[in-house]
């Protein structure tokens, strides 16, 4: 039994660009989304933290950063 592949490799392939282009903005949505959450629960949680947890943000504030 022969197979043709050649037909069949170039549509997979853009199929493959398309979905890789689909995920890739899939991908930078959810990652915004996670740092927006990561951030709520940071801000909701920081006060039950060990004090020098909020160091950075701190010196951050004061430098102007």
């Amino acid at each position: 039994m022969t197979h043709d592949y050649s037909a069949n490799a170039s549509v997979s392939r853009k199929e493959d660009a398309t979905l890789v282009v689909a995920e890739s903005k899939s991908f930078v949505a959810f990652n915004e989304w996670m740092d927006d959450q990561l951030a709520h629960l940071v801000a909701q949680w920081i006060h039950t933290a060990a004090p020098n947890a909020n160091r950075l943000a701190s010196i951050q504030k004061r430098f102007g950063r």
